[in-house]
Order: structure tokens, then sequence, then C-alpha cells
């Protein structure tokens, strides 16, 4: 649910605690891209209430899939043939996983978020919001976890994927998710150069 989905219920006068964990644009973009082709497998088999849900689900993961396969499997063909309404409407293709992750912080520019982690300080920043929540110790657990490609490397800000990318792909994803940088205080790389711009 994101913070404007949230703010139009009730509830959201409660006072209830907003909470949640973010991660740089590169690495949800290319998580994004794996994630997909884990769900075009995974998702066909569950289980679901209504056979209208699971006909929803087959149409949007048949897109995904179309456009996967027109980019040939290549992470970089990929994110050229993605439009901006599947990265910033969030509500038409539930199955699409990779919408700006301001969207579940921030309303209009302001910091709806009591608490924001992120992936890249996971350990130190999950201890933080149990302290916070009231919660005490809890085991660092996340079945959703899918397995690091072993050839991966880390930059100095904790980017994973970078190295997969080229210039056109980090220059759009600059672009797709500039608030997510500029709210959520992620740095761009220039892409020519592979060079860490300073965070505006």
């Amino acid at each position: 649910m994101t913070c404007a989905d949230y703010l139009s219920l009730p509830e959201s006068k409660l006072n209830y605690s907003v909470s949640s964990f973010v991660r740089n644009p590169y690495d949800r973009a290319y998580s994004g891209f794996r994630q997909l082709q884990i769900d075009i497998i995974q998702q066909p088999l569950a289980q679901f209430s209504s056979e209208w849900t699971h006909e929803l689900v087959r149409r949007q993961l048949a897109e995904n899939e179309a456009q996967i396969g027109l980019a040939g499997g290549d992470f970089n063909r990929w994110i050229s043939l993605l439009d901006e309404g599947q990265i910033l409407e969030q509500g038409r293709n539930t199955n699409f996983p990779l919408h700006p992750a301001h969207y579940w912080t921030h309303l209009a520019g302001k910091r709806v978020a009591d608490f924001i982690g992120k992936v890249e300080n996971f350990g130190a920043d999950f201890t933080r919001f149990c302290d916070l929540a009231g919660l005490g110790h809890l085991p660092e657990i996340n079945l959703n976890v899918v397995e690091l490609e072993p050839s991966s490397s880390l930059t100095d800000l904790g980017y994973r994927y970078v190295d997969r990318m080229n210039t056109e792909s980090i220059q759009r994803i600059n672009t797709l998710f500039s608030e997510d940088f500029d709210l959520l205080g992620y740095q761009r790389i220039e892409p020519h150069t592979r060079e860490i711009l300073a965070a505006t």
C-alpha cells in the first residue's frame, strides 16, 4: 500500500507508525528484472481464491514475459523497452514490481514514513527498527530472499549490479527514479564515467 493509498483511509488518522525499507534504484531495477522472471515460472502454480484473479495474474504475467522475450532476456534491452507508465503507475499491472520506492515513504515530496531503512544497511537498520518498534531482538529471516548471483560485485556505495548496466541503462534509471535518488539520499552514478555524482 502506497502512502497515497494509506492516507486516503480512515485508519491513517489513528496515529499508526509508518515504516518502510528501500533499496537503491540500480539494484532495484536489476532485482525487479530477475523477480519478473521468477514470478513467470512460479506464480501460475499458486492457488487463487477465484478464477478471475488467476486469469488476471496470467494476463499480467504474459505481458511481462512478452516484454522480456522481446528483449531477448537481456536486462539492458529490457529496461530500454519500459515506458514511464509501467514504472510510475503502480496499479496497472500488479505483477510488475518496479515502482519508485518513495511511493511508500513520501507523498508529494513530503516524508510520511516515520522510519526508513535501507537494504544496503539491512542488519543495522533492522536492529534500529526493532528497537524503535519495541520488538526486542528478532532473527533476520526473509523467506523471499533470492540468492545473489555469484558474479555480482559491490561498489563503495553498496550498489551491487551497476556493472551489469550499460551507459543508457544507468541514464534511464537516473531519469525514471530521479525522485528516489533525491528523497531517499541515494547517490547517482554518472553513466559515461561511472563516477559518483553528488546527491542533490
